[in-house]
């Protein structure tokens, strides 16, 4: 069990598992994600992009990390390496933030990393996330 970990080496971990693969459907495997659970345990995921569906690399990480019953998550980041071999790190999309939120409501406190230094809360990244208004 790891109860802290830098957001360079969670970096580090998402761009272990970055393995491309190009097929005549898709691409698969150059989005990579880390996460550190509330457990302290570590989950990886890349992607699948093909024509008939995307999932992306951090629903990878949180499958797996709910086959092992876990739902709360301390810190999450996703790389992605383009075609020269640049890392960058990439938030997650908006499919993505409001899943990491709708597997638990505590998860508003996740940290998303932004960078080596950066990281922000998803509330952040989710501002109006529990906005219902009723339309009169």
């Amino acid at each position: 069990t790891i109860t802290n970990m830098t957001n360079e080496e969670l970096i580090n971990k998402a761009i272990s598992v970055v393995k491309v693969k190009k097929t005549k459907s898709g691409l698969f495997g150059d989005v990579g994600s880390a996460l550190l659970s509330e457990d302290g345990k570590v989950y990886t995921g890349v992607c699948a992009d093909v024509g008939s569906n995307t999932i992306c690399a951090e629903r990878t990480a949180l499958g797996t990390m709910m086959t092992e019953g876990e739902y709360k998550i301390k810190k999450i980041v996703a790389v992605w390496k383009d075609e020269n071999g640049a890392v960058y790190v990439i938030p997650p999309c908006g499919n993505c933030r409001q899943y990491i939120h709708d597997i638990d409501e505590g998860n508003l406190e996740t940290g998303v990393i932004l960078d080596k230094d950066k990281t922000v809360k998803l509330k952040e990244l989710l501002p109006y996330h529990d906005w219902w208004q009723k339309v009169s």
